[in-house]
């Protein structure tokens, strides 16, 4: 039984020793083909989204004129705002990306938004991605709930811009690195487990199974020099 037991420990950790090994490699991967191939941006419609976590690249495009949303109750540097959301359409992206520029601070009547004039005619936007649920912790019941006005949301949702422009937009949420606009100032830091982290969470599932084993094989040794005696 506790052979059995050892085994299956040891198997479950050699197991998950490969499977993160095996995700540095395809994080790598992933990774230098963007960096090789920014001009390329059907990329990121082919590659696992997954892996596209605050991987960078250059954008090239227009924002689409009057579509721009803010997102409600941010704090950057001790002032209240919003953050300053856009629809761009990006040169060899088939569906608009949702872009979140920045930061923009507001004024001390809530019912009175900033005034934002979006850039016209192409622009390049130096951008990474961000992954995974758009939304994160909320209590609202849908995005645009704000008592004043419409376009002033509680969250972000890829199917509430479909329901917007009535039409598909693209699953990856963008966050600018650099200033598009004056008075707008991106502040997001992405969360990104490097390759080199992977290969060090597989190298701790590694010497996890080997001491189980080795530590079972001594355990067992000493039980039988007892039974011997």
């Amino acid at each position: 039984m506790l052979i059995f037991a050892v085994v299956l420990v040891m198997s479950i950790c050699f197991r998950l020793s490969y499977w993160q090994w095996q995700r540095a490699l395809d994080k790598q991967s992933q990774l230098m083909m963007l960096s090789e191939q920014p001009e390329n941006k059907q990329l990121l419609i082919n590659t696992n989204a997954e892996l596209l976590q605050g991987a960078k690249t250059v954008l090239v495009g227009e924002f689409r004129s009057g579509y721009w949303w803010l997102l409600d109750n941010k704090i950057v540097n001790g002032q209240i705002g919003y953050d300053l959301i856009a629809l761009f359409d990006a040169d060899g992206v088939n569906d608009p990306l949702i872009v979140n520029l920045g930061f923009v601070a507001a004024g001390k009547d809530r019912a009175q938004l900033p005034n934002i004039e979006l850039p016209v005619g192409p622009i390049e936007i130096d951008a990474q991605f961000k992954i995974g649920e758009w939304s994160g912790f909320t209590l609202a019941k849908y995005p645009n709930q704000s008592i004043h006005h419409r376009n002033v949301l509680q969250y972000l949702e890829p199917s509430f811009f479909s329901r917007e422009i009535n039409a598909a937009v693209s699953p990856l949420l963008v966050i600018a690195n650099q200033p598009v606009m004056a008075d707008v100032t991106p502040h997001y830091q992405a969360v990104v487990m490097s390759p080199d982290k992977h290969r060090a969470y597989a190298l701790q599932w590694l010497l996890i199974g080997l001491s189980a084993g080795i530590i079972a094989f001594f355990a067992i040794r000493q039980k039988s020099k007892e039974l011997i005696k």
